[in-house]
């Protein structure tokens, strides 16, 4: 005779196993940005802010992607659903870290108009997080509900 309890508890384990790996890989990219955005803050350059002090706050600001980056890239996700939005995710903090230091190279050097335009390209990638974090959180099943929601 077969034993339908077995099975479903057979089915149970091996998706809490992958939705166990998939919650895990969740809560490290979770902590991993929340400890990068509690940092923002600290680093950036306040208003009329001299060159050299942009320059500081901005190299300080390249550090801080570039550890995002290597942290994204020590949590070894794996879940197929997560894995390529996190690849993103380190992708854009690589990048935005480049963009950060070749604006800062360029106040440096005293050239404000490639700084000007290194800071808009950054900027204009950044426009990418935002949809970005949000399908972390859809997969992750952490989004915030959609304003309509108590209709």
């Amino acid at each position: 005779m077969f034993d339908r309890s077995g099975l479903a508890v057979a089915c149970l384990l091996v998706l809490g196993g992958c939705g166990g790996r998939l919650q895990r890989e969740c809560r490290g990219v979770s902590a991993t940005a929340n400890a990068f955005i509690a940092e923002s803050g600290k680093v950036r350059p306040q208003p009329n802010a001299t060159p050299e002090e942009t320059v500081k706050a901005e190299l300080a600001t390249a550090v801080r992607y570039e550890k995002l980056a290597a942290d994204l890239e020590r949590l070894k996700v794996e879940s197929g659903e997560l894995l390529p939005e996190v690849t993103r995710y380190r992708t854009l903090a690589e990048h935005s870290a480049a963009s950060l230091r070749a604006v800062a190279a360029a106040l440096a050097s005293g050239d404000f108009e490639t700084a000007r335009q290194k800071r808009i390209e950054l900027d204009r990638e950044a426009h990418g997080e935002e949809p970005l974090v949000l399908k972390i959180n859809e997969i992750c099943g952490t989004a915030p509900p959609p304003a309509d929601a108590s209709l």
